[in-house]
């Protein structure tokens, strides 16, 4: 018997929410949804034919190795305690979708609390115990831990191998949150770079961003301090030389927000380098048009 994750929880986007907030958490999507396709994180139990019962309990626990208990729990539909339990019938349908499922983060002093309440419980799937300085745990990012157990024909309890989900990143830190590029006041300029832009965001951590344009292999940085990047939400950056000078034609590279930590990037927006202009102040258009006959003019008037 096993059991495997069908559909990742979506790991960036959702908000862990405050008791306080109530329970409009909304719910953890699955990694594959799209604004048109909506899917759910999912199991499945495999070689489980001969067993007529089996339940599954979900936690929360650390990103990393020893899968400590978290302190923030799951809430939504067959939760409590700050965990998920189903129980599923293998025979008639072996699989699970986990819908209305949200997490419930708790403040630093209830970070012991919530642990200790979740080991009195039993739940401790990677037997990594209790943690005396509870601070450093990572608020910010947890991983749901699924574990199978069933009773077997003589009545003892089987558990399962605990499986792991991807990990999950709280949506309100900027050390892991999604990255997007909201508009830019400009689609294009010269391929010598130089070009002021300013682009407005979700919010970024101003010493962990870069503004990278991309063209196939060449890829470059934007040109910006700390102190261009607004509150946040606005950059104001120069952009840098395209690779070639000498254009022929406009060409077309992406535009996207690169966190400097983990290097997770942005969706990209579009920005087009143009050819270089070889007369900049007009003087071959001038010529063409012809200087005016002054005294022409003067006699005229």
């Amino acid at each position: 018997p096993k059991l495997v994750i069908t559909e990742q929880p979506k790991q960036r986007g959702m908000r862990f929410r405050y008791e306080c907030e109530g329970r409009s958490a909304g719910s953890i999507l699955g990694e594959s949804s799209t604004d048109a396709s909506k899917t759910l994180p999912a199991i499945e139990l495999l070689n489980c034919h001969t067993i007529p019962e089996v339940k599954v309990t979900a936690c929360l626990v650390w990103k990393d190795w020893p899968y400590r208990v978290h302190p923030h729990g799951l809430v939504g539909k067959d939760c409590s305690n700050g965990l998920c339990e189903v129980v599923l019938k293998p025979q008639t349908n072996p699989k699970h979708s986990f819908s209305n499922l949200g997490i419930q983060c708790v403040k630093k002093k209830e970070i012991e609390a919530a642990i200790e309440k979740k080991l009195q419980l039993g739940i401790d799937p990677f037997k990594a115990g209790s943690l005396k300085n509870h601070q450093e745990v990572d608020m910010n990012v947890v991983r749901i831990c699924f574990q199978a157990s069933y009773k077997d024909s003589s009545g003892q309890t089987r558990h399962l191998s605990p499986v792991l989900s991807e990990p999950i990143f709280d949506k309100k830190s900027t050390n892991t949150s999604e990255l997007r590029i909201c508009r830019m006041n400009k689609e294009s300029g010269p391929c010598t770079g130089g070009e002021e832009l300013y682009l407005l965001c979700d919010k970024v951590q101003k010493e962990d961003i870069a503004v990278v344009f991309r063209k196939e292999t060449w890829e470059a940085r934007a040109d910006f301090s700390q102190a261009d990047v607004h509150r946040q939400v606005a950059i104001v950056f120069k952009t840098p030389p395209y690779q070639h000078l000498e254009l022929a034609e406009p060409v077309e590279v992406e535009v996207f927000l690169q966190r400097l930590t983990d290097s997770v990037c942005s969706e990209s927006f579009r920005f087009t380098y143009l050819p270089k202009d070889h007369d900049a102040y007009g003087v071959n258009v001038k010529r063409k048009r012809g200087m005016p006959d002054v005294l022409e003019e003067l006699s005229g008037s």
